[in-house]
């Protein structure tokens, strides 16, 4: 397959991470659509209803035009003048992604898996050569499991496993007066990472029974969000130095702890 796509509208953000402060911008004459050209060749298998297996595999190119970036210390929040701060150059995407699905008898699930790379080539950052973009994930998987007891009792699993986003931290350090002044020479950029990100969701249905005359129906879904209580971090930033004297880098979770729900879904 081969596809162009065409983005008019603009997401502004020099941060790691996505902030309510980001700023939309609309095409303007100084800053032009962002286009997107893709080849991907797939294959995909259905192994029969009996065995009820599925499985594909897929391999896509993407080249990226008029992709932004930001001078140093840009400054984006209420800032009329914001286009100074942008700057322009291209982008480039591939990997490969694999799906196996079971769709028929008690256990069903899935399992896929994307190696991929995402880049970004712009003049005046990261010595004029490429970085890997703000959502660029070498590995993303996902795992979803089902086992139905009966057509009442249903139980599963959900695990999901990213590569940790990109992000700019200082590669040495010098020291003044007993603290350690962080400082990145080379002026590389994007280079090194958030930490991994993995979360492991449970949940339990009971559904309600089916009768004929019956117009409404409800079902119960108990569920743990996190279930092993992983402080996944949300972004991380160097923020003055501990005790020592020591550069100190802040991990800010969103959502850190394991989060149980009830739910009820009814239907009439």
């Amino acid at each position: 397959s081969y596809n162009r796509m065409s983005q008019y509208l603009h997401l502004m953000s020099n941060t790691a991470a996505a902030t309510p402060l980001d700023v939309w911008s609309p095409t303007t004459n100084n800053i032009k659509p962002e286009l997107a050209d893709q080849i991907a060749l797939g294959y995909f298998r259905n192994f029969g209803k009996n065995l009820g297996f599925e499985a594909s595999s897929e391999v896509y190119y993407k080249i990226l035009q008029n992709q932004i970036g930001y001078v140093p210390d840009a400054n984006l929040t209420l800032n009329e003048y914001y286009e100074g701060d942008l700057l322009f150059g291209n982008g480039r995407a591939y990997g490969i992604e694999f799906l196996i699905k079971k769709t028929t008898g008690k256990f069903t699930g899935w399992i896929s898996y994307t190696l991929a790379k995402s880049e970004i080539k712009i003049d005046d950052i990261n010595n004029n050569d490429w970085f890997p973009s703000r959502y660029d994930r070498t590995h993303v998987g996902n795992l979803i499991l089902s086992y139905a007891f009966s057509k009442r009792y249903e139980v599963s699993a959900n695990f999901v496993y990213n590569t940790g986003i990109p992000a700019t931290f200082s590669t040495n350090s010098f020291e003044v007066q007993g603290y350690s002044i962080p400082q990145n020479p080379s002026n590389s950029f994007n280079n090194s990472r958030v930490s991994d990100y993995h979360r492991l969701d449970l949940s339990f249905t009971i559904y309600g029974r089916e009768k004929k005359k019956k117009k409404l129906s409800g079902d119960w879904v108990f569920s743990v969000y996190n279930a092993y209580n992983r402080k996944n971090a949300f972004t991380i930033f160097l923020d003055g130095n501990d005790d020592n004297g020591n550069p100190q880098a802040i991990r800010y979770s969103i959502i850190g702890s394991i989060i149980p729900s009830v739910t009820y879904n009814f239907k009439f």
